[in-house]
């Protein structure tokens, strides 16, 4: 009997080489950066602003996990002392009760009133105030317990906030500003294997961090929730979004409403369709009360009420088909009777082909902008897009016809002997801020990242790549941030920023991932 070998011995495999490769290309890609001396109108202009008196930096909330705010890119990047955590406490806690100062309502929060006066936000919002009286001081909170850390401010739950908050304004950091530790050979405990402690020696300078967000000028405010929150959760992160007055709110994740998101929650009226309801009931087996929907009805009207004034700017998904999450569902048309501030964002790969993964838009819900983003590999009817030089890559686990039209690597250049098609894979991510340490998405193989005074120690794992339609948005926020930084976009008007961030473009072509984002049309 003749022995079959599917595989052949020499079949190719990839070599994981992907020249040409820079790690913020996606600066280039919107024209934020002109040359890789870092030239920028958009900096410049910003950097005028802040010589004014009057000037304001753009407070950007941040939706999202918690953020390691204690990284070296993201100082002077966080505003340390409005970051709040209602992941920990439902009213909201200070991640840094022994740091942050006494808190005045009538000066340091913008927005006295509540932005819909109706029930049951009305309730909400008096008791988040109540909660920050006239004089707060965060230090005498109950949570002020020694040795305590609270569960969302922990280095595990912050990877994705950390990478949202760098690629959106991160700050670069020259040689004398970063403190290096050298270790010597780590040696191992020959009994259990455990590591000895490391010794160090810190030098007084150590490498420059050039990294830089969109809106290196901007503040970020974290607005930290749990993985999955509840209504009421939601409602009042984007209150304390409204009363710091907060001039765009980043939203990269869905809202898990039940009559909203998965299904398409449509109604008779105030009723919903048998149908849906059936649905439904399939889904959550266990019963909806009357009072989680009208939160979850409350957050909705209140998101669209507060979009008129702040733009949130919301990641699309990643279904890669028309499955658009929710709330970035609820982006309009420019132009359309009821358009709003809502801004979802699709990801657009370096080779400017829509990525694999991004959804497109749907029936009622266009995707308003494209930006850059990492790609996807896919293997359907629609698109054969493989990473053909991933080491783990066997063109001979795919037939003939699927290899011939996989196309070829995008390094950064494209010629008449390679041209960049539907099935040319993007080998380009985005490189942004890491949790230091064990916890971010690239792990240091060490258990901490700094020595005991502080200094780096493995600098590599304070950054990673990110990609999907989270990084996407962070840098159309960033783009939304510089605009209103620089001069260029008027705060306070969400349908306003939204059109400007576009470019006053036609409706959105998914095909050809447009409009892009693109600092030149602002």
């Amino acid at each position: 009997m003749t022995e079959l070998n599917y595989t052949p011995e020499d079949a190719d495999r990839g070599n994981a080489n992907y020249a040409s490769y820079h790690a913020l290309w996606h600066l280039f890609d919107i024209g934020v950066v002109t040359d890789l001396a870092f030239a920028s109108e958009a900096w410049d202009l910003a950097d005028e602003n802040c010589e004014k008196p009057d000037f304001k930096p753009t407070r950007v909330a941040l939706i999202d996990v918690s953020v390691a705010y204690e990284h070296p890119n993201l100082m002077g990047a966080i505003n340390t002392d409005l970051m709040i955590d209602f992941f920990s406490a439902r009213l909201g806690t200070f991640p840094r009760p022994n740091v942050a100062p006494a808190f005045n309502l009538a000066t340091s929060f913008l927005n006295g009133a509540a932005p819909m006066g109706i029930n049951p936000i009305a309730d909400l919002f008096l008791e988040l105030v109540a909660h920050l009286p006239g004089e707060y001081v965060a230090s005498a909170g109950p949570w002020n317990q020694p040795g305590r850390v609270l569960p969302t401010t922990s280095a595990t739950f912050s990877a994705h906030g950390t990478a949202m908050a760098g690629l959106i304004g991160a700050r670069p950091k020259t040689a004398p500003e970063v403190e290096f530790a050298i270790a010597s050979r780590i040696p191992l405990n020959k009994e259990d294997g455990s590591l000895i402690p490391l010794k160090q020696k810190t030098l007084s300078a150590g490498p420059c961090l050039p990294y830089a967000g969109v809106d290196p000028y901007c503040e970020i405010v974290p607005i930290s929730t749990s993985f999955d929150p509840d209504p009421e959760q939601l409602i009042l992160a984007m209150l304390y979004a409204w009363l710091i007055g907060a001039d765009v709110i980043v939203l990269a994740r869905d809202f898990p409403d039940p009559l909203r998101s998965g299904i398409t929650g449509r109604r008779d009226g105030n009723a919903l369709l048998p149908e849906e309801l059936k649905a439904i009931k399939g889904a959550y087996p266990c019963e909806l009360s009357q009072a989680e929907l009208a939160l979850w009805d409350a957050l909705h009207d209140l998101t669209l009420a507060m979009s008129q004034t702040i733009p949130i700017v919301c990641a699309s998904g990643n279904g890669s088909d028309n499955s658009m999450i929710y709330p970035a569902s609820m982006a309009t048309a420019p132009g359309a009777p009821d358009d709003n501030g809502i801004i979802a964002v699709g990801a657009r790969a370096a080779t400017r082909n829509r990525a694999g993964y991004s959804t497109t838009s749907t029936q009622t819900a266009p995707v308003s902008v494209y930006a850059p983003s990492g790609d996807g590999e896919r293997l359907d009817l629609a698109i054969h897009r493989m990473d053909t030089l991933d080491p783990d890559y066997r063109p001979h686990d795919h037939s003939v016809s699927y290899r011939d039209d996989l196309g070829v690597q995008y390094d950064g250049a494209s010629d008449v002997a390679n041209p960049v098609t539907d099935s040319t894979y993007a080998t380009q991510s985005i490189t942004s801020t890491d949790v230091p340490g064990l916890a971010g998405y690239n792990a240091s193989p060490y258990p901490y990242a700094t020595n005991k005074d502080g200094a780096l120690f493995d600098y590599r794992s304070y950054y990673c790549d990110f990609s999907g339609t989270s990084a996407a948005t962070a840098i159309a926020a960033g783009m939304l941030s510089l605009g209103m930084t620089s001069g260029k976009i008027v705060k306070g008007d969400g349908p306003s920023a939204k059109k400007q961030l576009r470019g006053g473009a036609a409706p959105t072509d998914d095909a050809n991932a447009t409009p892009a984002l693109r600092w030149s049309v602002l």
